[in-house]
């Protein structure tokens, strides 16, 4: 724990000295431990944003075992299926995409690699598979851009959306593949980068892009449809924006108010979009739909106090959350299966970063409101960064070192 808090012991002697040397000082703690590699930036991270030392043992709701599918991964994130069970996976602070056998065979060179900038909840984040895979064999990665080869610490004001084709074997990206579809800038201050790719059932490209802001600051830029941070953005698969979006064909943004979803999924049966918000104070689950307010950052949580209940009144698209959830959510899936159970299909999953549990929220029969949720599995590891359901149906996790297979019992 002392290494831990060597920074801010650091900083706390600097506050007493003269203005300009605690300047220095934090500026060259920032680069000492965000330049130098995987370590000192998995350390910053730790620092920055916190996550569990010891969960607990681990316990489920159902019957199942945590197995280890990747060990020694370094901060995987984004996760996606390929159709040969091939298992895709983003590293935030490398800016590599890696592959792994359905054996659990982690192939030894990269698919593909971009220059990212990794401080903070910035670096490679977001993964998702074209629609039309099967055929064209796109992929797209969301990632903090750093063109500044050997400068990995200070934060760029970009989030690009890039799309690759991978080679028939899935081992590579096809080299000259790669075309920036979209250049998203937002403020330069490292923090709450959202980050997350998803088709949506329009086969519209769905980006979360948080209001970039440390824990500090307020980014009230959210609440302005032309600025995209804090947004939801909806745009097509090459980049232009769709004729129907709310604000106009000239804007990308879907939704406004958002500080920071990191991941969202659509729910298979409704195809009504589900977004858990990381607040200032309160989380919350959404149902983020088009043209809609959610209030960041006047409203954390429910509208409860004199400002925020003037604002939810003068504002007619202001949407309050379905319900709160404290806990750093992050990973986000639909349960498309009945491996654990035929009850539990088409429910919705979120895993949390602050406590390595996972909960399962029962949706009512229109899907637009939660009538109770379940704590499904607690004690996973060093905070779960995202979670998605394999081709066998079971739950795969990534956290800060390994992604975990949750395999159901067979009896």
């Amino acid at each position: 724990m002392l290494i831990r808090n060597l920074p801010g012991r650091l900083l706390d002697r600097a506050r007493n000295s003269k203005p300009r040397y605690f300047t220095a000082l934090a500026v060259a703690l920032l680069l000492i431990f965000a330049s130098c590699g995987y370590e000192f930036g998995a350390f910053i991270n730790l620092f920055v944003v916190g996550r569990p030392d010891d969960p607990g043992p681990y316990m489920s709701e159902v019957t199942t075992e945590l197995e280890t599918f990747v060990a020694n991964a370094r901060f995987p994130v984004a996760m996606a299926f390929l159709p040969d069970g091939t298992l895709l996976y983003t590293e935030k602070d490398t800016g590599q995409l890696r592959a792994v056998s359905s054996d659990g065979t982690l192939h030894p060179f990269p698919v593909a690699d971009v220059p990212v900038a990794n401080l903070g909840d910035s670096g490679l984040l977001g993964l998702t598979l074209d629609p039309d895979f099967a055929n064209n064999r796109y992929i797209y990665l969301g990632y903090t851009v750093n063109d500044i080869p050997t400068d990995n610490a200070l934060p760029r004001n970009e989030f690009r959306v890039q799309r690759c084709t991978m080679t028939e074997d899935f081992r590579s990206v096809i080299f000259g593949s790669d075309t920036v579809i979209a250049n998203l800038s937002a403020s330069g201050l490292p923090g709450h980068e959202g980050g997350s790719l998803v088709f949506g059932p329009d086969g519209k490209l769905y980006v979360s892009l948080g209001d970039r802001r440390l824990n500090t600051f307020q980014n009230e830029e959210s609440q302005d449809p032309a600025v995209l941070a804090g947004k939801m953005i909806r745009i097509n698969s090459d980049g232009t924006v769709p004729a129907d979006n709310p604000y106009g064909a000239e804007l990308m943004a879907w939704a406004i108010g958002l500080r920071n979803t990191f991941d969202f999924a659509f729910d298979p049966m409704s195809g009504l979009l589900f977004g858990p918000e990381n607040g200032a104070g309160p989380d919350e689950l959404n149902l983020v739909e088009a043209g809609k307010n959610y209030g960041w950052p006047t409203v954390q949580g429910e509208a409860d106090t004199d400002e925020e209940m003037q604002f939810a009144a003068n504002t007619p698209d202001y949407t309050g959350p379905l319900i709160g959830i404290n806990r750093a959510p992050t990973g986000v899936a639909f349960n498309p299966g009945e491996v654990y159970g035929a009850n539990l299909k088409n429910q919705l999953f979120v895993g949390y970063f602050e406590t390595g549990t996972i909960d399962r929220f029962v949706l009512s029969d229109d899907r637009r409101s939660v009538l109770d949720t379940i704590e499904f599995v607690a004690g996973i590891p060093n905070g779960i960064n995202d979670l998605l359901f394999g081709p066998d149906g079971a739950i795969y996790v990534s956290t800060e070192f390994n992604i975990y297979r949750i395999a159901p019992t067979i009896e």
